[in-house]
Formats: C-alpha cells, sequence, structure tokens
C-alpha cells in the first residue's frame, strides 16, 4: 500500500486553491466514518505516479501531517478541461473488510482482428461501476470482442463469469461495444439495398 502525505487545508478561497495548484499540489477533502471531513492538500506528483503505476483504485495510506493515517482510496477525481490535470481528489476512507463500489475502465482486447477494411467498434461504455472488497477490485475489465460480428453487440449481462471476488453493476442490456461498417460502406449498402427493391421483379415487370 502506496503512503501520500498530505496537509490540512484551512483556507478556502479560490485564490488560494489555485495557489496550491501553482505549487504542485492538489486541493483535497477526505472523509468517511472516522475521519468525518477534512480538507487538504497532496502533492499532485505523488499522486500522479501512483494513479500510473497502480490504476484508478489505488489503495491509499494518507498521512495527515504525520499524525493521523487512513486508508483510503480516490473516489472522485476532478481535471482540468484544458490541460489533463488533476484539479481535486475525494478521498473516501474505506474498510478493507467491506465491500465497496468503485469506477472501474472498460478495456477492449482484440479490436485489431474485427477492425478490418470500413468496419468500425463503438465502444459506448468505457467504465463500469464493480463492488467488491477493495483488495479485489480489477485494475480494469477486459472484453474480447474477437468473435463480434457486424451488428452484433456485447452486452453488461454478457459480462457474467465464474469470478466471485467482484459483482459487476448496471443494467443488464446496457450496450458496451457494438461491432458496424462505417459511415461509408454503410452508405454504399443502404444504396444497394434500394436498387435492389427498386429493380423489376420479372420480365413483365414492367408492362
Amino acid at each position: 500500500m502506496a503512503t501520500i502525505n498530505a496537509t490540512i487545508r484551512r483556507e478556502f478561497k479560490k485564490s488560494y486553491a489555485k495557489q496550491l495548484r501553482k505549487e504542485g499540489k492538489i486541493p483535497s477533502v477526505v472523509y468517511g466514518k472516522t475521519v468525518g471531513n477534512q480538507s487538504v492538500a497532496v502533492e499532485a506528483s505523488a499522486v500522479n505516479k501512483l494513479l500510473n503505476s497502480e490504476g484508478r483504485n489505488a489503495i491509499i495510506n494518507l498521512d495527515i501531517e504525520g499524525e493521523k493515517k487512513y486508508t483510503v482510496m480516490a473516489h472522485e477525481l476532478q481535471y482540468d478541461p484544458i490541460k489533463g490535470t488533476v484539479r481535486h481528489i475525494d478521498f473516501l476512507e474505506i474498510n478493507l473488510n467491506e465491500d465497496i463500489d468503485a469506477v472501474v475502465p472498460v478495456v477492449l482486447k482484440n479490436a485489431e482482428q474485427v477492425e478490418t477494411g470500413d468496419v468500425v467498434l463503438n465502444h459506448q461504455i468505457s467504465e463500469l461501476t464493480v463492488r467488491a472488497l477493495p483488495n479485489n477490485l480489477p485494475s480494469a475489465i477486459e472484453v474480447d470482442v474477437a468473435s463480434l460480428k457486424v451488428g452484433e453487440a456485447i452486452r453488461v449481462s454478457d459480462l457474467a463469469t465464474n469470478n466471485t471476488e467482484y459483482k459487476i453493476l448496471g443494467e443488464p442490456e446496457d450496450v458496451i461495444v457494438t461491432l458496424s461498417y462505417g459511415a461509408k460502406e454503410a452508405e454504399t449498402t443502404e444504396e444497394a439495398a434500394d436498387n435492389a427493391a427498386s429493380e423489376p421483379a420479372g420480365e413483365n415487370a414492367a408492362e
């Protein structure tokens, strides 16, 4: 479990938050059963390093000024829409022995095998909510699209497995990915179908 050091944040003006970001820190808040609600600031470099190495749902030992330590996860991340940097973090205190709901990225596997010519994958759900003990949360959910055919879809219900470590939440009929022709191929196919429908059915059709 990686440790992130935090300092208590006692100023709440926008100008102070802006100054923290200039100093390479991220305004944050940590909340939970024992911590209550505490405003803090953490080093951006340490957070980025952790997220890059362990993923979005890394379990963190949050050390507040060397006095109090809490086991947390980054429950919500707010990003700068232009720079793409993390602007704010909501840390959630967790119990390693209790289930937690967390957002997990969906990764398409073998996409190169089906995206040939003008055939394209339409990735409609890029994240799923999963319920599990913190240590059992997957870093990602892989969806194998190798056997997908044009016009077919993979839904949440298709991901049911014998995995007992975590449960995928969401509507069973929600579509994760579909395979279809690109705009040019779809237009050509539709035009061919229209032409076929307008052709005479037999030699006496025009009489």
